[in-house]
């Protein structure tokens, strides 16, 4: 409470010793009102913390599982397309995200190849490594065909 009075009574000094040092005119009329608008900020900033909300309360309204779910299918679409641009392969894409302590990560990456390609697993693979994604699994099926 000290330091909100002393931060009030400093702005309303400061624009009174302003007022006296500016020139008159039109300069005069817009410096009076931008120091008087800083004044009115600065003497209802407590009412902003009426409407903030806690991490605490934020976390409890935050679903992370359908987080992590929405955004495990989004990375799996997002990889079946990339490795069809890149490598010209149709594939079902696997992405598991999770929440931690360190926010959102890839937790795993499953990618199964539709189709019999020649070595082609091996350079997906090291792909994915090179793209820093952990626990992965690269297979060919011929089983399954795109549709």
């Amino acid at each position: 409470m000290t330091a909100y009075l002393v931060t009030a009574c400093g702005a309303v000094f400061l624009s009174v010793v302003v007022s006296f040092i500016i020139p008159q005119g039109k300069l005069n009329k817009t410096i009076t009102f931008v120091l008087r608008m800083v004044c009115i900020a600065i003497l209802i900033s407590p009412l902003a913390g009426i409407f903030k909300i806690s991490d605490e309360k934020f976390d409890e309204m935050t679903d992370y599982d359908y987080i992590c779910k929405l955004y495990s299918q989004n990375q799996s679409r997002a990889l079946e397309e990339c490795l069809l641009e890149e490598y010209s392969v149709e594939s079902e894409c696997a992405v598991t995200v999770a929440y931690g302590d360190e926010g959102f990560y890839a937790e795993s990456v499953e990618v199964c190849l539709l189709g019999s390609y020649d070595g082609l697993a091996d350079k997906i693979y090291e792909y994915l490594q090179e793209a820093d994604y952990i626990n992965i699994t690269v297979y060919e099926s011929s089983d399954r065909m795109a549709e």
